[in-house]
């Protein structure tokens, strides 16, 4: 008989761990900023609907320089999104 570990939840995160699976999982061209069509793929990956509609938002909210895609400095402003609609909760 040995030791039985907790079983880690992937849907809960530290805002460190989330800028780090952002990065890995969510942006496909790895340029480190995240478009809308990055997103709503991801949306489409978590079973998400009308992604293409979520992922306009999410950026739009989280774009604070308005240039159109999500930088290193603005993925914590996906928060969020990540918790509506991918179904991540951060935890700080």
């Amino acid at each position: 008989m040995g030791i039985k570990l907790r079983e880690v939840n992937k849907n809960i995160m530290t805002l460190e761990e989330f800028k780090n699976w952002i990065l890995k999982e969510i942006d496909d061209n790895k340029d480190g900023k995240i478009n809308k069509h990055e997103l709503a793929a991801a949306v489409r990956r978590h079973g998400g609907w009308f992604a293409n509609w979520k992922a306009k938002w999410g950026v739009w909210a989280a774009d604070s320089n308005g240039n159109g895609v999500v930088d290193d400095s603005e993925i914590s402003n996906l928060v969020d999104f990540a918790h509506k609609n991918l179904g991540i909760k951060i935890i700080f």
